[in-house]
């Protein structure tokens, strides 16, 4: 039954080497640190149950986070402290659980509550970038891979764009925050964003070079957008 399960909601940073690991072989790690850990999650019915865990707005690879989010699910209670601690026993360096509350169980996990992230890009040799004129533009349009057919298309994203700022300057590039999209099927990747903006201030773009830090994590509470971490916490309160 539903609501025999607990659900657990981690906070997790992957910084260093740990950025060039995949989605799946995150997934492979997480499941590998709870068995190390004596944990017993709960599992999905079917013919191939798999653990009830998930990885909340997946990143890019090379990205590094500073505030990303796992979910899992058990059938029996444990205390979060506990679950911290020995499941960061397991984990190689570079990556570390930050904190762990019980949530409310629901059908429905944080990604499909995920709204927005917070992203800091530093790109090396970028200087002038003309951030009001590109924003201010009638429609900023970036080139992505379309799934289906791998090409390079046209996607307009200006309504995906909560802020874009430059935060420092120097002869080694610029530092830019950005408040972008990330909700299921509505994600604004920060650098096919920057690559636009380069290309429209007519700046110097290393993919290569790139180094992006994901933030946070937000959804939305009302008419405010609240940290993923916080979400649940004013739930409660509102509740």
């Amino acid at each position: 039954m539903q609501n025999s399960f607990h659900r657990y909601l981690f906070g997790f940073y992957k910084k260093g080497n740990m950025r060039f690991i995949s989605h799946l072989d995150l997934q492979r790690l997480f499941k590998r640190c709870i068995k190390r850990a004596g944990i017993v999650p709960a599992y999905s019915n079917g013919f191939n149950p798999h653990e009830k865990i998930n990885i909340v707005h997946p990143l890019s690879l090379g990205f590094e986070t500073e505030q990303d989010y796992f979910e899992m699910d058990t059938e029996t209670p444990y205390e979060t402290d506990f679950l911290v601690d020995r499941m960061n026993l397991a984990l190689p360096e570079g990556i570390r659980f930050t904190f762990c509350r019980e949530i409310p169980y629901s059908s429905r996990n944080s990604s499909s509550i995920t709204e927005s992230s917070l992203y800091e890009a530093f790109l090396p040799a970028s200087q002038n970038l003309n951030i009001d004129g590109f924003i201010i533009q009638d429609r900023v349009v970036i080139l992505k891979k379309d799934k289906k057919t791998k090409k390079m298309v046209e996607k307009e994203v200006k309504n995906w764009i909560g802020r874009i700022e430059l935060i420092r300057e120097s002869e080694e590039g610029s530092t830019v925050s950005m408040l972008l999209r990330s909700a299921p099927n509505e994600t604004l990747n920060p650098v096919n964003l920057l690559e636009a903006l380069c290309a429209f201030s007519g700046a110097a773009f290393d993919r290569e070079s790139l180094r992006v830090t994901r933030k946070d994590l937000f959804a939305r509470r009302g008419e405010t957008l609240v940290p993923l971490s916080r979400y649940y916490e004013q739930e409660h309160q509102n509740g």
